[in-house]
């Protein structure tokens, strides 16, 4: 059986700020996969948890992986986005500061390790109920799209390239990077959700050649930036399409009961949407994945998440 190598690096440990590195093999090439950089949902940490009991069951890895199953651990605890300590948020001030604040030597410590890597799989959370998928510098970066391409998830989204993202800085230093977001919710694990993306990176390392098992050819769409549908009203909204579901411009989203039929300006996949619930006027209801294509330019101006405005009076 292999065994993980533990190791437990104290950041603060006043506050339980302590980082547990668990590492399977020494050669390579080396995985990375991080989990939990804010406090959304425990799914993500789930999905590492089984990989790690996974490669603990086996005989021998050809390579390396290096898994970290909770990256803020004080966020992780609060449930909360920033680190109460400084405001910050850990996905944000990337390589990070060996003499900075708590969240910066958070993010100091770990890149340490993600600038030797030879790919890294960041795991998160999405805000909005949605299907498991990729998000990544693939337009930019051939290394980067290669390895979404790996990754047997049906799509691929185009990050924003935010400086201090862990995506965009290890892209730019040329490591294959990805992020893969699952829906879960902050007070429950998707298991499902969980397990899928468990067998979509063992796939990825057998792949790799990293672990002996039968391989699934992966076929990958990569799109372009996620754009937003925001509604003008407020009431009970909806939904009247599916997850994964292709739509065209103009088809309908979901209804505010007795108002309005909520439609889409994009074409493209439906990554994420909001399930029955009453909204305001400003939230988001929808991110739609659109194709690579002439609208290029209009989907490099939207931000990846902006803050939904919520106009309750």
């Amino acid at each position: 059986m292999v065994k993980s190598i533990v190791d437990a690096v104290d950041i603060d440990p006043k506050t339980g700020t302590t980082l547990g590195f668990y590492s399977f093999g020494e050669e390579r090439p080396n995985l990375l996969i991080i989990a939990a950089m804010d406090g959304g949902s425990a799914t993500d940490v789930y999905a590492s948890y089984l990989i790690l009991k996974h490669l603990e069951g086996l005989d021998r890895i050809y390579g390396s992986v290096t898994i970290l199953p909770v990256a803020n651990p004080l966020a992780f605890r609060l449930g909360a986005k920033v680190s109460p300590l400084d405001s910050k948020d850990l996905d944000s001030v990337f390589p990070g500061d060996e003499h900075g604040t708590v969240t910066e030597r958070t993010a100091w410590e770990i890149w340490r390790r993600a600038s030797q890597a030879d790919y890294i799989i960041h795991l998160r959370t999405g805000w909005q109920n949605c299907i498991s998928h990729i998000v990544a510098m693939h337009r930019e970066y051939i290394h980067v799209r290669n390895l979404a391409s790996q990754i047997a998830l049906p799509n691929a989204v185009q990050c924003s390239g935010q400086r201090g993202s862990l995506l965009t800085e290890a892209a730019h230093e040329g490591i294959p990077v990805v992020s893969i977001e699952m829906r879960g919710d902050i007070d429950q694990v998707d298991s499902q959700a969980a397990v899928e993306v468990r067998e979509a990176i063992l796939n990825f390392m057998r792949l790799k050649d990293m672990i002996s098992g039968e391989r699934i050819e992966t076929s990958v769409t990569l799109s372009g930036r996620m754009q937003h549908i925001n509604i003008d009203t407020e009431g009970f909204f909806i939904p009247q399409v599916n997850l994964g579901e292709n739509i065209q411009s103009g088809g309908i989203i979901g209804t505010i009961q007795d108002k309005i039929e909520i439609v889409t300006p994009f074409d493209g996949v439906i990554v994420s949407l909001s399930r029955m619930n009453y909204v305001f006027e400003g939230d988001i209801i929808a991110r739609v994945a659109p194709p690579l294509g002439d609208n290029r330019s209009r989907i490099e101006t939207q931000e990846e998440e902006p803050v939904p405005k919520r106009r309750k009076w």
